[in-house]
């Protein structure tokens, strides 16, 4: 399926690109594509996918054409994993129907309308993928040109300024950096289309992910049974926890329900600052109590400065 790629408001390179730029372009890309596919079929994008996808990845230039007053026009046509990843299937891959009716332009698009939507609590992104989205600002030579990403019909064309980037940016700064953890509970339910399974523990139930596949089958003698997970804990765009990646697991001993429990999804702290920076309320001490229903005796002047402070960083 061919899809296009066209650059306008930049008088340089219209039907002409430079070397270094189109080795940009295509970098920055195919790292998008790849990491969206890895987040459909293993549930995380910072999976190095298996040798055996690369064909299933490509995507080929067919044409570059264009002139001062139409842009720079790319043509890229990409094969639909139908054709690539169905033959594919194991237990640790089976790719659902969605996922095969799409190509990796199309999941490109698509990456990017779900980091510039509202809706938070459906974006099926992670940290590492919307960093590759941010990753694309690098192709803008100037901030007044403009990207469209279409393919000619099934999917709505995709129109990318700078200005987009800030709210992908702030997307990406919601979500907590993963950090560690540790868990206690039962392993009760196996998903391996994803190398996910399901703890269930006294807080309540947790996905937890091998992204190494010997890990997985050896936990796999805990099903039924109570495990202490030590891992990598991480977040959705909405604030919550994701899952728990494993690092190392083994028998519980006495001390793993003291040390063991589920990780906080953002903190008030946190949520706060991504508050005041999605709606720019840092002129006053009296608005950031208004956004937030603060006490006036739950934080002083000093205290929102170094708040104030913390953003800009």
């Amino acid at each position: 399926m061919n899809y296009d790629i066209k650059i306008l408001g930049e008088d340089e390179d219209n039907g002409l690109m430079e070397f270094d730029r189109l080795s940009q372009l295509t970098k920055t890309t195919k790292d998008i594509a790849t990491k969206a596919l890895m987040l459909k079929l293993r549930g995380f994008s910072e999976i190095t996918p298996a040798k055996n996808l690369k064909k299933a990845l490509s995507m080929y230039l067919q044409n570059i054409s264009g002139n001062k007053q139409d842009g720079t026009a790319l043509t890229i046509d990409c094969i639909h994993f139908s054709e690539t990843i169905k033959g594919l299937q194991n237990d640790m891959f089976k790719p659902k129907e969605e996922v095969l009716s799409l190509t990796p332009m199309a999941l490109v698009i698509q990456s990017f309308k779900t980091a510039l939507s509202d809706n938070k609590e459906e974006a099926d992104l992670d940290k590492p993928l919307l960093k590759s989205l941010l990753g694309f600002k690098k192709n803008f030579l100037s901030d007044n040109e403009i990207f469209y990403l279409a393919n000619r019909g099934s999917l709505a064309e995709l129109k990318l300024t700078k200005d987009d980037f800030q709210k992908i940016s702030l997307l990406e700064d919601s979500i907590q950096e993963p950090h560690k953890a540790v868990v206690n509970g039962q392993l009760d339910e196996m998903k391996l289309s994803k190398g996910k399974l399901g703890l269930q523990t006294e807080q309540g139930f947790v996905n937890v992910f091998a992204n190494d596949k010997t890990i997985l089958q050896q936990i796999v003698s805990f099903m039924g049974k109570k495990v202490t997970i030590y891992g990598m804990a991480h977040y959705k765009p909405n604030g919550k926890l994701s899952f728990i990646e494993i690092q190392e697991f083994g028998q519980p001993n006495e001390t793993d329900k003291f040390f063991s429990k589920l990780p906080s999804a953002m903190t008030a702290h946190q949520q706060l600052l991504f508050q005041i920076k999605q709606t720019n309320l840092s002129g006053s001490l009296a608005a950031l109590k208004r956004m937030s229903g603060l006490l006036k005796e739950e934080i002083n002047d000093e205290q929102f400065n170094e708040m104030i402070k913390e953003i800009h960083r």
